[in-house]
């Protein structure tokens, strides 16, 4: 029995010290479950209200980005705008060349033109010829010729009829102001002879005319009074009807 109380006591002593050992970590268990679930829960918190900002920014920024975006590429992608024209292809041109001395008128049609000048007695001239870029370049008999430019509702130039020279710039024809305004001609026959007539109609109705003697026209004398009403002229018995030259309508052309 002496030679067994040694062990029974080591015995006893290290049952004494597991007792204590369990008794220590059933003391503690709930101290280290909650650091752990505490610092889940911190770490989870700011994930959780992280991801809303993250997908909201995107959202909220790509919006405004492309639809200010939009109207820059549009405007940017639009054409410019066609040139306006001012050189009209169909137009009629009278008024009085510069002093006074005479009148001029000029029919565009296409690339095709006429011109008559005249001073109402000894100086006159038919010119035909063709329209390029705005330019008029129109010959007739006797070295008659015109050389001009025209846009914006007016053509300026030159012309020379019977060795005389003029310069000239004029408008439009406005049938608003007279119905009657442009400019006339008329042929004949008369004793084997073929005369021609010409008449400018101002806008205030103001005529100007010439007749040629003969087809050479190396003479001219002053045409008779035209009748608009009827489109109509008399040189004794013999009556002359005349016919618009337009570059508008094509008539004369």
């Amino acid at each position: 029995m002496k030679r067994n109380t040694p062990l029974i006591t080591l015995l006893t002593g290290a049952g004494l010290g597991v007792v204590l050992l369990i008794s220590s970590m059933l003391a503690n268990p709930s101290s280290a479950p909650l650091n752990y679930s505490a610092a889940a829960a911190s770490s989870a918190a700011p994930a959780s209200s992280a991801a809303p900002a993250e997908s909201a920014t995107p959202a909220e920024s790509a919006t405004p980005a492309e639809s200010s975006e939009a109207p820059e590429q549009s405007s940017a992608a639009a054409p410019s705008p066609a040139p306006t024209r001012t050189t009209p292809t169909r137009a009629d041109f009278a008024g009085r060349v510069g002093g006074g001395g005479g009148s001029v008128a000029v029919s565009v049609h296409g690339d095709k033109a006429i011109a008559y000048v005249c001073n109402g007695s000894t100086v006159e001239g038919w010119m035909r010829g063709k329209v390029e870029n705005g330019k008029l370049t129109l010959t007739g008999k006797n070295q008659t010729h015109l050389t001009a430019s025209y846009h914006a509702g007016k053509v300026t130039g030159d012309v020379e009829a019977h060795g005389t020279d003029y310069s000239f710039s004029v408008s439009t024809v406005s049938k608003s102001t007279s119905k009657s305004s442009g400019l006339y001609q008329a042929t004949a026959v008369v004793q084997g002879k073929t005369i021609k007539a010409g008449w400018i109609v101002l806008g205030d109705g103001t005529q100007i005319g010439s007749l040629e003697t003969d087809e050479s026209a190396k003479t001219a004398v002053t045409a008779p009074k035209l009748d608009v009403a009827t489109m109509t002229a008399r040189i004794g018995n013999v009556v002359l009807h005349a016919v618009p030259v337009s570059g508008v309508t094509g008539s004369g052309f």
